[in-house]
């Protein structure tokens, strides 16, 4: 409820638009498909080659870039491109935002353990280099701790940790990975949970968190 609500408030461009969507197993599902169904907008499914209503917002993965380049121009969304799941860069942008220099592109963060996303940053044009992944949504903390979980200071990269109301129980069937992952949160009240992330991060001078990197050897197929 807590994602949803702040989906429909802030990416307007579901509220009784179009949202094109595609992928059903994929967490993003949350976003393009419950959002615009619970504002009153309209949920196109087709494939991205096959789009021929212009959506009014898509979110996808900084991969699909380059296809939406090569693409119709009714395959890119008319006003609001969300981007997610991986690491953004300036370079990776250039030659989609040459194209639709007036479409509102947003970097989202967040792992499926907190509801899809958790952070974002509205690009003004002014980045250079890493886009930052942002701010914490209402309801929700982050926190770029050490190996003590003691906060780093601006500009000195530590582990991500999530907490708030978005955060997820804990994985099924698995009582180890739970306990190793979702660990307790000393900033908060007896019984709130830290979730940790595996990502390395730093707060920028701005107050946006920038995206640095994992822990470990990680790598997500499909």
């Amino acid at each position: 409820a807590t994602y949803l609500h702040r989906a429909r408030t802030t990416y307007t461009a579901m509220n009784g638009d179009t949202v094109l969507h595609s992928p059903l197993a994929f967490d993003l599902t949350i976003t393009a498909l419950w959002t615009p169904l619970t504002a009153g907008g309209t949920v196109h499914l087709t494939s991205l080659e096959e789009t021929g209503t212009q959506p009014t917002l898509i979110k996808a993965t900084p991969s699909h870039l380059l296809l939406l380049t090569t693409l119709p121009e009714t395959a890119s969304p008319s006003h609001t491109l969300i981007l997610g799941g991986e690491a953004l860069h300036t370079d990776h942008l250039a030659t989609w935002r040459a194209q639709h220099p007036h479409v509102q592109v947003i970097n989202a963060y967040g792992p499926t353990e907190s509801t899809v996303n958790i952070t974002d940053h509205h690009l003004d044009g002014t980045e250079e280099g890493p886009v930052p992944i942002g701010r914490p949504f209402a309801n929700t903390q982050v926190y770029v701790l050490d190996a003590a979980l003691r906060p780093v200071p601006p500009g000195i990269t530590g582990e991500l940790y999530l907490a708030g109301d978005q955060l997820a129980r804990g994985y099924h069937g698995r009582p180890a990975l739970t306990s190793e992952r979702f660990v307790a949160n000393p900033f908060g009240n007896p019984g709130t949970r830290l979730y940790r992330t595996g990502d390395l991060a730093h707060w920028n001078h701005h107050g946006h968190l920038t995206y640095d990197g994992r822990t470990d050897h990680q790598i997500k197929l499909r």
